[in-house]
């Protein structure tokens, strides 16, 4: 054991972060952290739900205006305000709780004084971003959702939380180099904003058999308009292709994203929604998949890509998806413009006239996938730490 290492055994790390372990993207993230810090830090956790691999846990109730909000069905449109009700009182219920710590981290949108309480309390401080800049991410969000008519998830005031957070933390974690170029574009230090990709677990994915009678193309995460479901749409009907199918894995929020699913769903029977817990149907979500489509605006990494790659599917993304860095177009997977239908349309008829190319494509995909190991993810995220922490 190095002495860096041993030393750093010796220190503590706080990690707040407004998620349940293992559920949704936020959660597997936060799993990941737990797990990459506990050979290294005394961690103590505040978050959501327990985790036994954490030393110390501290469970932050929700917020009762957020509750109240969200049982009143006529203000339960307004999620921005809920996102903020909600995210603000989790960080000023630690801000208030925070121990002594070398290190404290936090999730954007839900530090902002809880960096203050940190820094008063002699911590070093590292902000975890799993979005591009708030302001890429914003614009894309508000251009997408002006097309529904819904409210975006993020408003003002948050956004203009996060960027107090992003000038009070003393490193910036994102997953990929495309959300670190949007943060130097906007005149970010590199050396503040630091790259660490997620890991993946290959052993929790079973290999694609692509022995389905039909050419089912996937969509999988939130079916939210950034995410540009709605151009896979139009191109999945646009191709007009007998024996296959398109499934939308995920859940809807708001009504006119249910009601413009439902009369695309009337007219082309070919187009499915299935509302689970993707994580634990991992077999019935990729493994029966003949390829995963990730049409996104803009996306920090894209868990769902890295899954898929590890299931052994060939995926099609837009280069606004952090996970389009481990896509090779043409060899295991496409990369098409971000919006644009008829490249989604012209790569998926490419696919469905010949199939040998899944088979091939998907093993390239999962050879790509075993390179994000957790070994390499705990590396480079206890970089940080150590970095913080000396």
């Amino acid at each position: 054991m190095s002495a860096a290492r041993s030393k750093l055994q010796r220190k503590k790390l706080t990690i707040s972060s407004h998620a349940v372990p293992l559920q949704g993207g936020q959660g597997l993230n936060l799993f990941q952290m737990i797990e990459g810090a506990r050979d290294a830090l005394e961690t103590t956790v505040f978050c959501r739900g327990a985790s036994q691999r954490a030393q110390k846990t501290h469970l932050v109730p929700d917020s009762s205006l957020s509750c109240l909000i969200n049982r009143v069905p006529v203000v339960r449109r307004l999620r921005d305000w809920q996102t903020f009700f909600s995210d603000t009182h989790f960080d000023a219920y630690v801000a208030n709780r925070l121990p002594d710590a070398e290190v404290f981290q936090g999730m954007t949108g839900q530090c902002a004084n809880s960096l203050i309480a940190a820094k008063r309390k002699g911590s070093r401080t590292l902000l975890d971003v799993v979005t591009t800049h708030i302001e890429d991410f914003g614009a894309q969000q508000d251009r997408e959702c002006a097309l529904f008519r819904v409210r975006p998830s993020i408003n003002a005031r948050l956004r203009a939380r996060i960027l107090q957070e992003y000038e009070r933390a003393d490193l910036i974690r994102v997953m990929s180099n495309y959300a670190r170029e949007s943060f130097i574009a906007r005149g970010f230090s590199p050396e503040r904003v630091v790259v660490v990709p997620p890991s993946i677990n290959l052993e929790e994915f079973a290999e694609a058999r692509f022995d389905g009678p039909e050419f089912r193309v996937s969509f999988v995460g939130l079916i939210e308009p950034w995410k540009g479901f709605h151009y896979l749409i139009e191109a999945f009907n646009a191709l007009d292709l007998r024996d296959s199918e398109l499934v939308l894995w995920g859940g809807t929020g708001a009504r006119p994203i249910s009601r413009y699913l439902r009369e695309h769903m009337a007219r082309n029977p070919r187009i499915k929604l299935r509302s689970i817990e993707v994580r634990r149907s991992y077999d019935e979500v990729y493994t029966r998949s003949s390829v995963l489509v990730h049409p996104s605006m803009a996306d920090g990494f894209g868990y769902v890509v890295a899954e898929a790659m590890a299931s052994g599917i060939p995926v099609i993304v837009t280069p606004n998806t952090g996970a389009s860095e481990l896509v090779i177009d043409g060899h295991n997977g496409y990369i098409v413009p971000a919006r644009d239908r008829d490249a989604l349309r012209e790569r998926l008829a490419h696919l469905a006239r010949h199939p040998s190319l899944l088979r091939e494509m998907g093993r390239a995909a999962r050879l790509t996938a075993r390179s994000l190991t957790f070994e390499k993810f705990r590396e480079r995220y206890n970089s940080c730490l150590q970095a913080l922490a000396a």
